[in-house]
């Protein structure tokens, strides 16, 4: 490998070769003196050494860039000379020349001086000198960075490892305002690295803000701002997502660069439960249609399952073939752990050993497995899928809610029907051992958080579609007499005190803001138009004549009147919401539903209130990256406002959409707003949006707080009769 010499500093009229003492006249002056002269100083005042990773550093530099600074020495003779100032770069010089870098009698440029003059030189060199200050360190990585040098180029050149430049040019990173803070010690170095946390400037800054007026400012309470909406690597929830599915989900992780443990937090808190649910879900897939009810819960208070009653698997043979292993690695654990306590073991019985335990409990779980539950015992339980404090799947089977525990039979009951055939089994429940309440799980609701549907967003287009399905059932007699029938039996038959569609005490659903909400919509004006012609003159009378005019009715007012009461009491829901009430579902499937022709998303109902990332990955998924790519350019307001032209029933004429997109855009549904079976068209389209990015924005964060805007014509039935 061909030798590196180190570039001396460029000759002056002063420099000549080491050939005797300074001038006579006692002033200094610069020679180029051979290395082999040179040698340390008993006058020099630094005792303690350098460390070895600074000596390193000094020594690299020299060896790519050469000798920056002259040394200080005095003549000891015509070829000796001892340096007082410059040590660690004679010791630099001296290994260079040791490993063939450079000659032995290299030329090195010193500053020759008297004798007197060396500990007031050594002294002045060692205590004036001034540190370059770590800000500005980071700043000269940075600006080299951009002058187009790589990382590993800056660190050959400065004797230090690839990764502490990446950790520097990291603080680099650091907000502009925090660094100035850090010049002028307002901040310690330790506090400037916890901000490395997070390269959100925004964020940075929030914090800081929030910390400096504290009376101590620690690294600690930094990182805790900063990761307070996080959650960690190695807690349960993250351990279960794993750092890999949530970094390929899009996920920010954030890294503590000093931390020699590398710890991590993931930011995206809303991600991470997705994540977390829909791994939950899909582990709950073979377990649907086989038991009553699945649940999943990201977490479950330590004793909430003692609320539940609990039936227990039958008892069947263990497989054989489990059992003896089972018992071979009980035997070889017990002849490990005699071999004197384990200090004699070899690595390989270190390792079989402690492989022994997990395979145990492995076998246990697969022999449980193996012991099925009866039918009748899974009619009336659950099974609820959690995440266990070690991160591990937890799976609770054979769970039963205190409303479905069977009631004890009564004494005068026989095991045999009269015919004397044996009655069927009551299935053995054990009972609750707390009446604290079982726990109860959302999922939808955090999977809808993640896509960017706010809370109250969901509460309107749920209002939204009950408004809808109201009016559709208050104009249809048959399905509404056939609903409140249902209702009515379900109840009075003793079958169940929950109704699950109706509520028969008839008691109307009323969305908080349904004057905004329902105001001028297509619903709405279906219900005025059906309310017109109500015959309602009856209940001007008195008691019992009321009664008596009501019953005169024809039958076709009675029927409008059944319906009418019958839409009055239908519940909200999106069929997307968690468990939802198959009935309603049914109900709207039955009307032929069609929500997209009586509601559109608007700036106002809809597209103000979701996040940035939702709105441009539908308009991606439905009608191009171009189109997607320029509403990711504009401010909020004005990608709602184009929003809402490119999903209205006119976009097509509007915004010069193709046939085949407007056809997407102008039947697109939020997902759980179509009845399923009902309209195709409209349901093909509902819920096509891919996922997007973490938050959602409250009503608060909306464009604005109107609920709606919908279409104002009538469907067609309507405005014939209204003719």
């Amino acid at each position: 490998m061909a030798k590196t010499t180190p570039r001396p500093k460029p000759t002056t009229s002063k420099e000549t070769e080491a050939t005797g003492p300074t001038t006579p006249d006692g002033a200094a002056d610069i020679r180029l003196i051979p290395l082999d002269q040179l040698e340390p100083s008993p006058l020099n005042v630094r005792k303690v050494a350098a460390s070895a990773s600074d000596d390193a550093e000094l020594l690299a530099s020299i060896r790519e860039t050469g000798i920056k600074q002259n040394l200080v020495v005095h003549a000891l003779s015509e070829t000796r000379f001892a340096v007082d100032a410059g040590g660690r770069r004679l010791k630099a010089l001296k290994q260079l020349a040791e490993d063939g870098v450079i000659p032995a009698d290299h030329p090195v440029p010193c500053l020759v001086e008297d004798e007197h003059n060396a500990i007031l030189t050594s002294a002045t060199e060692n205590l004036q000198r001034a540190a370059m200050h770590p800000a500005d360190q980071f700043e000269a990585f940075e600006a080299m960075i951009a002058e187009g040098r790589r990382e590993d180029e800056i660190a050959l050149k400065f004797g230090v490892s690839v990764d502490l430049v990446r950790r520097r040019l990291k603080l680099a990173r650091v907000a502009p305002e925090i660094i100035e803070q850090f010049r002028a010690g307002d901040l310690t170095l330790e506090c400037v690295m916890a901000f490395t946390l997070t390269d959100d400037h925004d964020r940075q800054l929030a914090v800081w803000n929030a910390v400096k007026g504290g009376y101590h400012i620690h690294p600690q309470s930094i990182k805790r701002q900063l990761t307070e909406t996080a959650h960690s690597a190695n807690s349960a929830l993250g351990r279960f997502v794993g750092i890999e599915a949530y970094e390929a989900a899009g996920g920010v992780l954030l890294r503590d660069l000093f931390d020699d443990r590398a710890s991590a937090h993931m930011e995206n808190p809303e991600l991470l439960e997705r994540l977390a649910i829909e791994k939950l879900q899909a582990a709950a897939k073979p377990f649907e249609g086989t038991w009553k009810w699945v649940e999943v819960h990201l977490s479950v208070d330590y004793g909430a399952f003692r609320s539940f009653g609990r039936v227990f698997p039958q008892h069947v043979e263990p497989d054989p073939d489990l059992l003896a292993e089972e018992e071979h690695l009980i035997a070889r654990e017990e002849e490990l752990a005699a071999q004197n306590d384990g200090e004699d073991w070899s690595d390989a019985e270190t390792e079989e050993y402690y492989a022994i335990e997990p395979r145990l409990r492995e076998i246990e779980a697969l022999q449980r497995e193996r012991q099925p539950y009866a039918d009748e015992d899974r009619a009336i339980a659950g099974v609820v899928l959690t995440i266990g404090h070690d991160g591990a799947l937890r799976v609770e089977k054979g769970l039963v809610r205190p409303e479905d525990i069977p009631a004890a039979p009564k004494p005068d009951e026989t095991t045999a029907d009269a015919g004397g055939a044996a009655s069927p089994a009551r299935p053995n429940v054990s009972p609750p051992t707390s009446s604290t309440p079982v726990p109860t799980s959302d999922p939808a609701a955090t999977l809808r958080k993640a896509d960017g549907i706010s809370a109250s967003l969901a509460d309107d287009l749920r209002a939204t579609r009950q408004h809808i399905l109201r009016a559709h059932l208050a104009a249809d007699f048959d399905v509404a007499f056939d609903a409140m029938l249902y209702a009515l039996c379900e109840q009075a038959l003793g079958r169940s005190y929950n109704n699950e569609a109706l509520d028969i005490s008839i008691r109307p659903f009323q969305a908080q803001n349904r004057e905004v909400l329902h105001s001028d919509t297509v619903a709405q004006k279906m219900l005025e138009a059906l309310e017109q012609d109500l015959a309602t003159n009856w209940m001007k009378l008195e008691k019992p004549e009321d009664f008596r005019a009501m019953s005169a009715l024809p039958i076709a007012d009675k029927q409008a009147l059944f319906a009418w009461a019958a839409g009055l009491a239908v519940k909200p829901q999106l069929s997307s919401d968690n468990r939802p009430s198959p009935l309603i579902e049914e109900i709207g499937a039955r009307l032929d539903v069609d929500v997209a022709a009586c509601w559109r998303p608007t700036a106002q109902n809809y597209w103000g209130r979701v996040n940035k990332g939702h709105a441009v990955a539908t308009a991606r998924k439905l009608i191009g990256n171009d189109y997607a790519e320029d509403r990711n350019r504009e401010r909020k307001g004005d990608i709602a406002a184009a929003m809402e032209r490119a999903f209205a029933e006119t976009a097509g004429e509007t915004e010069g959409f193709d046939a085949a997109t407007a056809a997407k855009t102008t039947r697109w549904l939020p997902d759980g707003m179509v009845f399923a079976g009902a309209t195709e068209a409209g349901a093909d389209m509902a819920g096509e949006a891919p996922e997007t990015e973490e938050g959602d924005l409250s009503a608060e964060d909306s464009l604005t707080d109107a609920e709606n805007d919908e279409p104002s014509s009538l469907p067609a039935f309507l405005s014939q009769d209204a003719a």
